[in-house]
């Protein structure tokens, strides 16, 4: 066994393409380290997945993607992110239900349609999937004297949010794929739902979605 991290990258220097490897840390640091490599803007995690084998499941994927590949010695390619996100899950089908994890970044789908209201130093939102759980986790940052950065990982459990098929089943489902809870999330989850479960909007940003999508005001 080999167990480790298999991650996607993506940099908005070069659109539409996107990094694949592993590492046995934290994707994010691996991240932080290949923005020391000369390029102009960090890496960005968009997907990572815990497998049995980290070394089986890179190089399936690799072989899958080789007529996508930008350069035979790098590990660039040129295709869609929410098809190789497929791809890799399915590559990782071995690992086993104990240490399944995955984890899917939001921030961009967010900011998309909420960026007036999300906190400004929230820095990465992503929906992590563990064995049995699904958790909201907000990354946040804070400049300390100029020139340190605190960083403060929130992880929060979705399992108390109830209402969808029923009144009682879970709205963000374990037994859904990470993937559909992402979108769930970004497409379906309303304003009023946000501020009332989470910690993505500011103060000013809450009052104004009470203000507008709040169905018990008069």
């Amino acid at each position: 066994m080999n167990p480790g991290y298999v991650y996607i990258l993506i940099n908005e220097s070069m659109p539409g393409l996107l990094k694949i490897g592993k590492t046995r840390r934290d994707s994010r640091s691996r991240a932080r380290e290949l923005y020391k490599t000369g390029v102009p803007t960090p890496y960005h995690v968009a997907f990572e997945l815990f497998c049995d084998d980290y070394n089986h499941a890179e190089k399936a994927i690799h072989e899958e993607l080789s007529d996508f590949r930008v350069n035979n010695n790098r590990e660039f390619f040129r295709y869609p992110l929410d098809k190789a996100i497929k791809l890799l899950q399915t590559f990782a089908g071995n690992t086993s239900e104990e240490d399944a994890f995955s984890a899917i970044d939001i921030t961009e789908g967010l900011m998309s349609k909420y960026a007036q209201w999300i906190k400004p130093d929230i820095v990465s939102v992503r929906i992590v999937q563990p064995r049995e759980r699904v958790w909201l986790e907000i990354t946040q940052e804070k400049e300390v004297g100029g020139y340190l950065v605190d960083q403060i990982i929130t992880r929060t459990d979705l399992g108390f949010i109830t209402g969808g098929k029923g009144e009682r089943e879970l709205y963000f489902s374990p037994d859904s794929s990470i993937s559909f809870n992402a979108q769930l999330f970004i497409s379906d989850f309303d304003p009023f739902s946000i501020i009332n479960t989470t910690d993505l909007f500011h103060d000013e940003g809450a009052n104004e979605v009470n203000e507008k999508y709040n169905p018990h005001r008069a």
